[in-house]
């Protein structure tokens, strides 16, 4: 036979050898379980992909609950997307009581590639998962923060002042500084005296960049549709050599830092940061070299990018809210004279500013549709069943949005929490789900540990920026605070 005659006689085999592939996935794709929470029609392999839109899933995926119920359903491709919604009702009951089954993360591939599997924000329900994640824990426990780290963040937030101070315009490069060097110190043992120091701009680097590639429509959807991982990267807005390079900068950015923190804590300089303790517990965490620089750095990541933007959305919008501004002030002056910054320690004689910091995340979320889970085996709920392996997503923008809960939502209103006197951290261990301030730290067992250092340090910046500054436009300016400027989409301060 000739190799020309072998093409052709090949070539139907493989023509239908992939005719009934596509039919075997399509197949096992379109399973429908009978009794899932209600959801729009899917069409066949795609799903719902074709309804959802690039930007803004958050916003969609409250339409999704408005339309269908607190408990929603969609399907891409071969998953089964699980929205909740509502009060927060559902959050406490699935997330939070069941956590044993909803505590897993989806797979996630940028993330998987650019961390190799060390990158414990989207790492699964692993031992070596727990053992990071319960060294985090004792790292940042509130009873701690509040008596050994507050001294620290009041020191660093007098150079936040003095930044401000002398550069005005690079407001939120000061901010960024700021809370990056709280989180250096206690992972390292080093400050971080400018914005131009390394660990300042390589975790923002590395923020942007990860930020850039999960969003929806930045890469093809790998997860759901499998086979698309096999196709090559340059069709692919290559986004697989992409999140190699950013893997390579979290390597260096995390690598030596925690190089530093080891240092440190041999020679007997620091030795409470927790790059000392891993290094001193590593003989029985078992964590390599690598496991315990990703540890720390996801202090980093949650400590520093995500906590300058809540401060500088405050910034924003006492700048929109100039009677708020003038309330908040009038607060700090009846206790505090020219010459003595608001201390930590006097945090319950200012409601107002602790509810500012309440409000700020309840208004704009940072992570606004939360961060998935992944249900690890067939579990009922109110009637509904909800599939093994289905991603679950706590959408934190319709919880803070819905009118039931929170008295006009789209408003700024710090009154509101005028009367809870709770901690944040305290209120997330709340029994009732209506009695907690807000979803912005997650739920169950996926809940950000260090809750309270991100309420000390933004209580402390609100209320010594407002001692010491008024804040208001630049001349031709407008101040956008849609939810859409602190979430990658647009620019919140732009020229008219």
């Amino acid at each position: 036979m000739s190799s020309k005659t072998y093409e052709w006689a090949v070539s139907p085999f493989v023509g239908c050898l992939l005719v009934l592939l596509l039919l075997c996935y399509w197949s096992w794709s379109a399973r429908c379980y009978k009794n899932m929470p209600p959801g729009p029609s899917s069409w066949p392999i795609i799903g719902n992909a074709h309804q959802l839109k690039p930007t803004n899933v958050y916003v969609q995926f409250q339409d999704l609950n408005k339309r269908y119920g607190p408990l929603a359903s969609l399907k891409i491709g071969s998953s089964n997307i699980i929205v909740i919604g509502g009060d927060g009702t559902h959050v406490r009951e699935l997330l939070d009581k069941r956590g044993a089954i909803y505590s897993n993360r989806p797979l996630e591939l940028v993330n998987e590639i650019a961390g190799r599997g060390d990158h414990i924000l989207f790492q699964r329900d692993t031992n070596k998962w727990r053992t990071s994640r319960k060294l985090i824990i004792q790292h940042y426990a509130s009873r701690v923060a509040k008596v050994d780290y507050v001294h620290l963040q009041e020191a660093e937030s007098v150079q936040l002042l003095y930044d401000f101070l002398h550069q005005p315009k690079q407001f939120m490069a000061h901010v960024m500084r700021y809370t990056t060097s709280v989180v250096t110190c206690l992972n390292y043992g080093v400050r971080c005296t400018t914005y131009e120091d390394p660990a300042v701009r390589g975790i923002e680097r590395i923020m942007e960049e990860l930020s850039a590639l999960n969003l929806s429509g930045a890469k093809p959807p790998v997860e759901a549709f499998p086979l698309l991982w096999y196709l090559p990267d340059s069709m692919m807005m290559n986004w697989k050599s992409r999140a190699k390079k950013i893997g390579e900068l979290m390597d260096k950015v995390y690598g030596d830092l925690a190089q530093i923190g080891r240092e440190r804590g041999i020679n007997g300089l620091n030795t409470n940061t927790l790059a000392n303790k891993l290094r001193l517990s590593e003989n029985s965490s078992g964590l390599t070299r690598r496991q315990q620089a990703y540890t720390c750095g996801i202090g980093l990541e949650g400590g520093s990018d995500i906590v300058a933007g809540a401060i500088c959305t405050f910034i924003l919008a006492l700048i929109k809210d100039a009677a708020c501004q003038k309330r908040a002030r009038d607060e700090i002056d009846r206790l505090y004279d020219e010459e003595t910054l608001p201390k930590w320690e006097d945090e319950q004689q200012m409601p107002f500013i602790r509810a500012m910091v309440k409000e700020i995340l309840r208004w704009r979320p940072p992570i606004p549709a939360g961060l998935p889970h992944r249900l690890e085996q067939d579990d009922y709920y109110e009637g509904y069943f909800l599939p093994k392996d289905s991603t679950i997503i706590y959408n934190t923008w319709a919880i803070h949005s819905n009118p039931d809960r929170y008295e006009e939502p789209h408003l700024f209103k710090p009154e509101r929490f005028l009367d809870d006197t709770m901690s944040m951290s305290d209120s997330t261990a709340q029994a009732d789900p209506l009695k907690r301030d807000h979803f912005a730290f997650g739920a169950g067992r996926r809940m950000c540990p260090g809750i309270q250092i991100a309420e000390q340090d933004m209580f402390l910046a609100f209320s010594r920026l407002l001692w010491a500054f008024e804040f208001s436009p630049p001349p031709g300016t407008h101040v956008n605070t849609d939810q859409s400027a602190f979430f990658g989409e647009t620019r919140p301060l732009r020229e008219k």
